[in-house]
């Protein structure tokens, strides 16, 4: 009797699996996908894209993470993207696209390499290679960074972001006060809060060192311009008590209804004698303020708001050394701040903020965006964001080097000599690196409309004389970037060079993909739904 070996079944029912060469090659596909679609984007004469939800709401863009968010793709690799412009944005704020053009390009030049034969546990040793020697480059070309080449970094970061006639005086501005807040080369961002206000022209935004609060004083008799400022923070309700657990009060007669009404007044004028013992003369709070406790603020001389959001009241609580206060009858001295000066501020028709200046501790950064419309102004605030992270960065280790692809040319220049020193086809994998960046300063040269074959044989040419040869795209020619104050973070720059290696490679190296089933949707099964990881 023959027995039959009965077929061992580990995948769930309607999963699918890619194994092999179609699992690499559909990877590498979404890759480029992704980079194909960004790669229009990069550098000041990029193009923008125009985003549109499922309910219509538009949002023009150029920003690589955010185009990558809003489209929300579905493959595996292609969310592997996603993540590592999420990364660049939250720890380095500029670059956000050029790191998923770089991957992408690192997989063309791979998946050209695995056409010819060449196994992937090769091309991913020849890539950590040439990721090493890159990094070595960088550490040779770079040049110490002082204020006027973080004003540089600040301009170059910018300028990707739309047309501003103050670009050289923000970017000053903006280097002048971060190096002011700077502890230890450290800047706190949770201490940095950028506002955005419809109306006037971008050469109104203001960079000062304070704390904006969205509300206005409550009283017109209160006062709105306080020195010497003492500050209290409150997360506690300034009003009669709500009874609880459905409680009721039963009243026989009217008098015991005012006795009632009296002894609330009473409490609430106690609550604010609490404030007035311990010296308060600025209240804001994240609770309501009766119209009787507002009452008793204006005849006690506090300047008050309410309902202050809870991050506006945090960065209150760090920039004042005031703590936040959960029960005023539990208010002591020790737990007041401490502000120069305290004052309200009509900032554009009828938006009304209160500043708190010269704070006890410095490193409170307030940004006030103007611009005519709400695209103007978000591309300003993504501007100010992405040359906060890169001035932050390029504090940390005070060393930048120029821009416009010049590192990129200089460093695939080196790799080019590099790669013949080996005998094996990881000579082939370096060059091919090589190749990948080139890329990045022909497609900016592309997008600013130059013939990219006469630029790639300029380059390499002036590379020879200087490695601060790069793309001047709005001159549209080849100069040294360095004259031409064209400068990035080299710390940014190392990063993103080690993560687009590191992520090309955890891409190559997947051989297999399961998709469990998707769950059916009420009402039953529906066909024809794409599998994204095929």
């Amino acid at each position: 009797m023959v027995q039959t070996q009965q077929p061992l079944i580990v995948l769930a029912d309607g999963s699918t699996r890619t194994v092999g060469s179609q699992a690499t090659k559909n990877n590498i596909m979404a890759a480029k996908l992704l980079s194909n679609v960004l790669i229009t984007t990069l550098g000041p004469r990029g193009m923008d894209k125009m985003l549109i939800n499922t309910i219509g709401d538009i949002k023009i863009t150029n920003d690589g993470y955010t185009i990558l968010k809003e489209t929300e793709p579905d493959h595996p690799a292609a969310k592997m993207l996603v993540d590592l412009s999420k990364m660049q944005e939250e720890e380095f704020g500029d670059g956000t696209t050029t790191v998923v053009v770089l991957v992408g390009e690192l997989l063309k030049q791979a998946e050209k390499l695995i056409d010819q034969g060449l196994p992937i546990s090769t091309i991913v040793k020849g890539f950590e290679k040439a990721k090493q020697k890159t990094i070595e480059v960088l550490d040779d070309i770079a040049i110490d960074a002082n204020k006027e080449e973080l004003i540089n970094i600040a301009r170059t970061s910018m300028s990707g972001k739309g047309s501003f006639t103050n670009l050289d005086s923000m970017a000053e501005n903006l280097v002048t006060i971060l190096l002011n807040v700077a502890e230890n080369g450290n800047i706190d961002k949770d201490m940095i809060k950028i506002r955005k206000i419809h109306g006037e022209g971008t050469a109104d935004t203001e960079i000062t060192e304070s704390v904006s609060v969205d509300k206005n004083v409550l009283e017109s008799e209160m006062p709105k311009d306080v020195k010497d400022a003492k500050i209290c923070l409150l997360q506690y309700p300034i009003d009669a008590r709500e009874l609880q657990n459905s409680a009721k009060i039963i009243l026989s007669n009217p008098g015991e209804y005012q006795e009632y009404l009296d002894k609330e007044a009473k409490m609430l004028e106690e609550e604010v004698q609490k404030l007035v013992d311990c010296g308060v003369n600025v209240l804001f709070n994240n609770k309501k303020i009766s119209d009787l406790g507002q009452h008793y603020l204006t005849k006690a001389g506090i300047l008050a708001a309410k309902r202050v959001k809870q991050g506006d009241l945090e960065r209150l609580s760090k920039a004042t050394g005031a703590n936040i206060v959960n029960n005023i009858r539990e208010l002591t001295p020790e737990d007041i701040g401490e502000a120069g000066h305290v004052y309200e501020k009509w900032v554009f028709e009828n938006r009304e903020y209160i500043f708190v200046e010269e704070c006890k501790n410095k490193g409170t950064l307030n940004i006030m965006v103007h611009g005519s419309t709400k695209h103007i102004t978000d591309q300003l605030e993504q501007a100010i964001n992405d040359a906060i992270g890169a001035v932050s960065q390029a504090i940390k280790n005070n060393k930048a080097i120029p821009g416009g692809g010049a590192s990129d040319i200089a460093a695939a220049k080196v790799l080019r000599k590099y790669a013949n020193t080996f005998k094996d086809k990881r000579q082939l994998v370096i060059k091919a690196y090589a190749d990948a960046l080139e890329q990045l300063p022909l497609a900016l040269a592309k997008n600013a409309g130059m013939d990219i074959i006469d630029v790639s044989t300029e380059l390499i040419a002036a590379q020879e004389k200087s490695t601060n040869m790069g793309v001047n795209v709005i001159k549209r020619e080849v100069r040294d970037r360095k004259e031409d104050h064209i400068l990035e973070s080299q710390i940014s720059k190392k990063e993103m060079i080690d993560s687009c290696t590191e992520i090309a490679v955890e891409i190559l190296r997947i051989d297999d993909v399961v998709a469990s089933r998707p769950e059916t949707p009420v009402g039953g099964d529906m066909p024809g739904t794409p599998n994204p990881y095929m």
